[in-house]
């Protein structure tokens, strides 16, 4: 099942979504994270694979 880790926790999600949708159903919104697959950036409309693990990283901006 495809994980995407979070600062502080783990979701499993279902195969098939993408990134997006999996972060948006958990309350959180997705743009304020990037998100890695190994060290590779992927676009958050990334489809997620059985194997599939996303480590998500909080990003911080402002003026």
């Amino acid at each position: 099942m495809p994980k995407i880790l979070l600062p502080g926790r783990t979701i499993e999600v279902p195969v098939g979504g993408t990134i997006e949708s999996a972060v948006s159903s958990e309350g959180l919104h997705p743009d304020a994270y990037l998100y890695l697959s190994g060290s590779i950036p992927v676009p958050m409309d990334t489809v997620l694979s059985e194997e599939s693990e996303i480590k998500a990283i909080r990003v911080a901006s402002g003026g």
